[in-house]
């Protein structure tokens, strides 16, 4: 037998496994696609203001973007996924960030909100998977 003709049934197994490959790729929907969810404005207790904000298996942040106003600011991250930990981060803040949530776990972060503007808030694990969101400050 000529070696080329055993090389043929490979190569043909192996373009139809790698179209094949294409085509699921193609069809599930992307996790980075997925919509963001809902926007929310921080209410007022004892002073401070507060936000739940939830996460789960989806890798988004309901609500993704949060209205606050200028002062203190407690963001309560709720993990109501089954899979992965979660976090929240508000980028160039330090010290505004809540510890890992587990499954079914509530953390929270206490921080004074900056300066008039939009933030950005992520998930620094899923960041890359698009779990992110935006805190609006509002002028007084």
């Amino acid at each position: 037998m000529h070696p080329s003709t055993c090389a043929r049934p490979r190569a043909v197994v192996a373009i139809g496994c790698a179209a094949a490959v294409l085509v699921s790729c193609t069809t599930q929907p992307s996790i980075n696609r997925r919509p963001q969810g809902g926007t929310a404005t921080a209410s007022v207790v004892d002073g401070l203001q507060v936000v739940v904000v939830k996460a789960g298996d989806t890798y988004r942040f309901n609500p993704a973007t949060i209205i606050v106003h200028p002062g203190q600011v407690r963001i309560a991250l709720v993990n109501e996924g089954k899979g992965a930990p979660h976090d929240w981060t508000l980028e160039g803040l330090p010290g505004a960030a809540t510890s890992l949530a587990s499954s079914g776990e509530t953390k929270t972060a206490t921080f004074t909100a900056p300066a008039p503007g939009t933030y950005t808030f992520v998930c620094t694990i899923h960041q890359k998977q698009g779990q992110t969101g935006k805190l609006v400050v509002l002028k007084n």
